[in-house]
């Protein structure tokens, strides 16, 4: 069995292997089901502080899982762990590919902070499916950072393929930790941008990342063309607006409850990709900008999160900007990202992950491991 620590993850699984495997991964999620993945729905176990034992713990499925995550109140916030199996059986009898079976599990504890802990740690586990297994366990977060922004790239991708672009574009990111970071990495492998805005709350952290980007560019010879780099901070709404005015392509990585701007103020042409929000309660993009955009989801569960709250539940004339799932979008079974006359003039990825992309993730990852010979061989 082979161990992987966060350094060994980070050194195994560049940007370009993230987006090629987990391009895979959503293109065996579709609509029809016909392209290979297999995500049983998550179990949740909920756990409260010593203090709040008396309350016990309960197992949940996802749908009460998003109704407790909502209701739960500040005070005494729910904390959750997750298990999240995923298979992925190859559609054609004669492929090379291989079975791919594991599980991911990933924690919410919000006093972790206290401890300088992670708050939402995740580990990731392979089974060799012919034995039953586990052939290796990878620290997960970089590796969740990483798929995610994935997918944000591969949507980005698919929404400017039919836009002429001669100049560089200005990418927006809200937040400033390990998914904005990864989102800007991501994002410049599939688009050139040439202007980078960050809007974070702590000016402070988005300072740091802005010296974490400009400094790659110094040492990185592979660059042909330098970024302008900015910080703006959350609560200048002057200066949100200007930025969001001027973008070409906005990412939303933070866990807001309240949207983070006005979809009045976005230029027609616009991407957006939201993976922040993963309850009903918590939206980061308003129904102003899902009204003038054609919608693309990387699960059906993705409906049932705050930013799409409008999309699902009012007038149904409003379902016709709904393109489908992204997966059906990489294999061309659905078009997505042509622009559009009239009020549907942006696109918009909603993104709230999937077992699928950390399997795929974490079997790239591990091969890559092994043929540079990185991390811990444990014989069980």
């Amino acid at each position: 069995m082979l161990i992987l620590s966060e350094v060994d993850v980070r050194r195994c699984f560049p940007v370009p292997m993230a987006i090629a495997a987990n391009r895979k991964a959503l293109a065996s999620l579709r609509k029809d089901e016909d392209g290979g993945a297999v995500v049983p729905t998550r179990i949740g176990l909920t756990y409260r502080a010593p203090a709040k034992a008396s309350e016990g713990l309960r197992v949940a499925t996802a749908a009460s899982i998003s109704s407790s995550s909502s209701s739960s109140s500040s005070s005494t916030p729910a904390d959750w762990s997750l298990f999240k199996p995923a298979a992925y059986y190859p559609p054609d009898g004669t492929s090379d590919e291989k079975i791919l079976m594991g599980m991911k599990l990933v924690s919410i504890r919000s006093r972790n902070v206290e401890l300088n802990k992670p708050t939402v740690p995740a580990t990731t586990m392979l089974l060799d499916s012919e034995t039953g297994e586990v052939s290796a366990i990878l620290a997960a977060t970089y590796l969740t950072a990483a798929r995610t922004a994935a997918g944000s790239a591969l949507a980005t991708e698919l929404a400017l393929s039919n836009r002429k672009i001669s100049d560089g574009l200005t990418l927006l990111v809200f937040g400033a930790g390990l998914q904005a970071e990864l989102h800007i990495r991501s994002i410049q492998h599939v688009a050139k941008v040439n202007k980078l805005v960050i809007v974070n709350r702590s000016l402070g952290r988005a300072e740091k990342l802005r010296e974490m980007i400009l400094k790659e560019q110094l040492d990185s010879e592979a660059r042909t063309t330098n970024i302008d780099v900015s910080i703006t901070s959350l609560s200048d709404e002057e200066g949100v607006e200007h930025a969001v005015k001027i973008s070409d392509i906005i990412c939303a990585t933070t866990n807001t409850r309240t949207p983070l701007f006005h979809g009045e103020w976005l230029k027609p042409g616009t991407h957006i990709n939201g993976v922040g929000s993963y309850t009903p309660l918590m939206q980061e993009i308003d129904d102003a900008t899902v009204r003038r955009s054609e919608v693309l989801i990387d699960t059906k569960e993705a409906l049932d999160v705050g930013d799409l709250f409008c999309l699902k539940h009012e007038e149904a004339e409003l379902q016709t900007n709904f393109a489908g799932l992204i997966g059906d979008a990489i294999v061309g079974n659905i078009d997505f990202g042509k622009r559009k006359d009239g009020p549907i003039d942006c696109t918009f990825y909603k993104s709230v992950g999937t077992a699928i992309m950390d399997l795929f993730s974490a079997h790239v990852a591990v091969k890559n491991a092994r043929k540079n010979k990185i991390g811990v061989e444990v014989d069980m």
